[in-house]
């Protein structure tokens, strides 16, 4: 029985190293250079990440291998750069706006593309509902109403646009992710090391 137990907690310490060690595959530290752009949240996926989630989704759908090599063949070779982007009108969030520019440490150029084009969704639309209890029945009154995109604490409206911008060559195990709105002229610069092996 002793030896059981023992057994079992060896394994649990195994399993729970394992669990940590796969935490740290594809790690990065993330420094923030510069932060003028309207850049809401940003976050790197490294390649290491996706072909982890690649695998897991291939398992989770049980596809056959042919599909499952298909599906990790088609992970990018250097991550991808996850992000939300702000904008007082649809326009200047939308991708098409945004310059994603990819560079090592001595700041040579290893990818530039646009950000994606996305059509402005219709206006949402919220809808309340009114009781009004009367002598003889209870009536129920529906409305709907636009619902206004996000606001600043100062009241300004801002639309947002999440993009995901692949990046198809391996990278160094330090590189710079420059992010450029190109109507407002202004930048966000991260430099990324990675850290797990």
């Amino acid at each position: 029985m002793r030896l059981k137990a023992l057994g079992m907690a060896i394994l649990m310490v195994f399993f729970a190293m394992e669990a940590g060690a796969e935490s740290n595959v594809g790690a990065y530290s993330v420094e923030t250079v510069e932060d003028h752009a309207r850049v809401k949240s940003f976050r790197y996926q490294s390649y290491d990440e996706r072909y982890l989630d690649a695998g897991d989704q291939a398992n989770s759908e049980l596809l056959s291998r042919q599909k499952t090599d298909m599906l990790l063949s088609q992970v990018p070779k250097g991550g991808a750069v996850v992000v939300e982007l702000l904008g007082a009108e649809w326009r200047m969030a939308n991708g098409t706006n945004w310059t994603f520019i990819i560079a090592d440490r001595s700041g040579n150029l290893l990818f530039r593309s646009k950000g994606h084009n996305y059509i402005e969704p219709p206006p949402a639309f919220e809808t309340t509902k009114t009781v009004v209890k009367t002598r003889h029945r209870v009536i129920v009154k529906h409305e709907e109403r636009a619902v206004a995109p996000e606001k600043t604490a100062f009241g300004d409206r801002v639309f947002v646009v999440n993009d995901t911008i692949e990046i198809p060559v391996a990278l160094p195990a330090t590189f710079k992710v420059i992010v450029l709105d190109n109507i407002n002229n202004k930048r966000c610069t991260w430099v990324l090391t990675k850290t797990g092996y």
